[in-house]
């Protein structure tokens, strides 16, 4: 088949051109830039702002490889963001809730207005209002009064409707705009839907109607170990059912409407063991000013830092979303009032078919033919659908959890999930998607109603992405890497060092284990200098690391790395010597790893990497332990060696699967375990990474690169923005894959 066998040249010729349709209406991307680096493969990215239109992706204007990746960055950036006092002024809020007492405590109406960042460093003000109706009752027996064993039982439901006006602000600093937060007159609602109103919306503004019905049960069982320290284990269970209509301003010319309905059922199992400090009831002692603060914010910030606790968790779930998208000219007084009236009446139809998802009154088909009935009604009042595809996934998640009060909060989690989409425009087909996520967050010196001082976050992602067009089988998957870190309070040698880090990774890129290629590693070196020698000194700086390095920077640094199909193909075909030798190549015990190679081979029969290990006694002998009269132990070297020759030969399992899986979906899935440490090797992420790079060709890589540290004003804020493009074709799966992905994906409120 033409195409190498991935594609049709008819899903080419749809895909270029839906990508010159997305270059022609967001003129930001279209002005972006690719600038060489000197004696490098790398080109620095310059995108020139345009007052006219709104960023193409939530970051900011983007490559396509940096693209695909921004729901991750935009969550990424969403929790590293969290808690932290980054300006004062975004803590203030004007909100008022009310809510019934009791089993009908989820009843309720609500008003909140707030100033926001996006994740592009634009500021929003935000106006949302919110009506619920709630009821959920507790029951629970002492099954052993001896030793404190109770059983409980929770069952409940919960529908909430509301609306959100999220609107772009010329400033970064919220300060400046509180007199704005504050003028009541400003408040803007949704209601009424007139045809003048979504005219007068400006661009990137955004509004936002989510229904959702929730109904749930937990089960749970604790018990008291020593005072104040508590045991639970608790089993949930929970389905639901949400409808979102999005209007969002493009630029003058155009207005995105999306319909959105989600069908979720989640699974979790979890574990908790709590050490608590009296000091709650200790504040409450006396009924004045000081108890009814207790009761209010100071009871929420006393349990947040009176309680310590490890907890587990692992939770299942699947769904299916689906999803409707038409573009608009607000102009057209035909257009604007053509999406008044999808307003007005089709948010019922949302409404009634997320119920029915939400309480599993619909089938696959049943949703599909409404789905597609839906469509059908709008195509002819709104024109042609821009985008309609159907989403269905499983996924599963595991969690540690350990906080303790005051000094440190740690969140280590994991996922692994698949999902396939299946598109009702353009080009129709399956996208099938197979991703395993590994994340670490860590918090340090947390004071109250401030936040963490210090805080670190690590993300490691693999996604593993084929396409099918309708009625023919899928093609060759290609491999998305993805790696983030985050930093609040940190040194600017362990900024650079993570930088390294991913340099480091691209410079190994085609090499097969003959040594690193300069030109491909990113250019850091002037952006990242290397410091000069710290001077001694005495003084005690809470603001200094050991080396006497001020802990003064905050930021965030982005890398996607992308295979494409060939670079796929040629993983799979790697020999084992090529494997060995890549694999030798990342280890740090130099000396036995060049004695593996030399005196170690692979049996395809059995699977393993065989040596002669009296050959590798002889080679290391422990002399340490001779000397003390306990000959014939092993030495450190040896139990590298083992250890390599077991990792190595993992290696070579897990490429020989991906090579001889049945088909492309099989292949997807033993790719994602490779790269995800779930395979033979146990290697993962980018110590995987480290090892495949080498087995390819450099073009047939892309990459994207950003980071954004913020200094001392002396010093100057760091911005970077790198891609691996030179001389390399776009990838038309990567586009159609990343076009589905970020449609699918809400990690915001505040974004669509």
């Amino acid at each position: 088949m033409a195409y190498n066998n991935v594609m049709s040249q008819r899903l080419r010729r749809a895909a270029l051109i839906a990508a010159s349709a997305v270059l022609a209406s967001a003129p930001v991307r279209a002005q972006m830039k690719l600038m060489a680096e000197p004696d490098s493969e790398w080109e620095a990215v310059v995108a020139p702002g345009d007052p006219g239109s709104t960023p193409n992706t939530p970051i900011g204007p983007t490559t396509p490889e940096g693209g695909f990746s921004a729901p991750e960055r935009v969550i990424f950036g969403e929790k590293m963001r969290e808690r932290v006092l980054d300006q004062l002024c975004r803590h203030v809020k004007l909100k008022y809730d009310y809510n019934l007492p009791g089993d009908f405590g989820g009843t309720g109406a609500g008003f909140k207005r707030w100033l926001a960042p996006l994740p592009d460093g634009r500021l929003t003000i935000v106006d949302e209002e919110r009506l619920s109706v709630g009821y959920g009752h507790g029951f629970s027996k002492v099954l052993s009064e001896a030793v404190g064993v109770t059983a409980g039982l929770w069952v409940g439901g919960r529908i909430e409707g509301s609306s959100m006006v999220i609107r772009p602000l010329e400033g970064k600093a919220t300060c400046k705009e509180v007199d704005r937060l504050v003028d009541l007159r400003d408040i803007k609602t949704i209601l009424p839907f007139k045809a003048e109103r979504v005219t007068a919306m400006k661009v990137g503004e955004l509004w936002r109607m989510p229904f959702r019905l929730t109904v749930g049960h937990t089960e749970s069982i604790g018990d008291v170990l020593a005072e104040n320290l508590n045991v639970s284990i608790s089993f949930n269970g929970t389905e639901a059912g949400a409808a979102t209509l999005t209007v969002f301003r493009l630029s003058e010319s155009q207005l995105r409407f999306r319909y959105r309905v989600d069908r979720v059922e989640i699974r979790t199992k979890g574990a908790n063991l709590v050490q608590t400090i009296p000091a709650i009831e200790f504040a409450s002692l006396g009924s004045n000013i000081l108890a009814n603060l207790v009761d209010h914010e100071l009871a929420k910030q006393l349990r947040r830092y009176t309680s310590a606790g490890l907890g587990f968790s692992n939770a299942k779930s699947q769904g299916k979303r689906v999803m409707l998208e038409y573009i608009v000219d607000p102009r057209d007084p035909a257009q604007a009032e053509a999406v008044a009236q999808a307003l007005h009446g089709n948010f019922h139809s949302l409404v009634k078919m997320g119920w029915k998802m939400g309480t599993q009154q619909a089938t696959d088909e049943s949703t599909e033919e409404a789905y597609l009935r839906l469509k059908d009604e709008h195509d002819k009042e709104l024109g042609p659908a821009k985008f309609a595809a159907i989403d269905a996934y499983n996924q599963k998640a595991k969690s540690i959890t350990l906080n303790l009060p005051f000094l440190t909060s740690q969140n280590w989690s994991s996922l692994r999930s698949d999902n396939t989409t299946t598109r009702y425009t353009d080009e129709q087909g399956h996208i099938h998607f197979e991703r395993a996520d590994k994340s670490r967050q860590s918090e340090y010196f947390n004071i109250p109603w401030v936040g963490p001082l210090v805080k670190d976050q690590v993300q490691r992602d693999v996604q593993v992405v084929t396409a099918a067009r309708a009625g023919e089988e899928y093609s060759t998957p290609i491999v998305v890497y993805l790696q983030q870190h985050g930093f609040l309070r940190a040194t600017e040698s362990s900024v650079r060092e993570r930088a390294k880090e991913l340099s480091d990774i691209m410079a190994l890129a085609g090499t097969r284990g003959n040594g690193p290629n300069p030109r491909l590693a990113v250019p850091l070196e002037k952006h990242f200098p290397e410091p000069p020698a710290p001077e001694p000194s005495h003084d005690f700086d809470r603001h200094s690391s050991g080396n006497g390095e001020s802990a003064n920077r905050k930021g965030a640094i982005a890398f996607t790395l992308v295979f494409n199909q060939e670079a796929v193909k040629q993983m799979a075909a790697a020999t084992a010597e090529d494997i060995m030798k890549s694999y030798a190549a990342t280890v740090d015990s130099l000396p036995a790893a060049k004695w593996l190679l030399a005196n170690g081979a692979h049996n395809p029969k059995n699977g393993k990497v065989e040596y002669d290990w009296r050959a590798a006694r002889k080679a290391f002998p422990d002399r340490d332990n001779d000397m003390r009269g306990g000959g014939g132990s092993r030495s450190y070297e040896e139990g590298e060696i083992e250890h390599m020759a077991k990792v190595a030969a993992g290696l070579i399992a897990d490429l020989a699967a991906a090579r001889d899986a049945k088909d492309n979906e099989a292949r997807s899935v033993a790719l994602a375990k490779a790269f995800g440490g779930l395979g033979e090797s146990g290697l993962p992420y980018d110590e995987a990474v480290r090892v495949f790079v080498q087995l390819v060709d450099p073009m047939n890589l892309t990459a994207d690169f950003t980071a954004k540290v913020d200094r001392p004003k002396k010093e100057g804020d760091l911005s970077l923005h790198f891609a691996l493009k030179k001389g390399r074709p776009d990838n038309v799966l990567l586009q159609l894959a990343g076009e589905a992905k970020s449609r699918f994906a809400e990690p915001s409120i505040l974004v669509d």
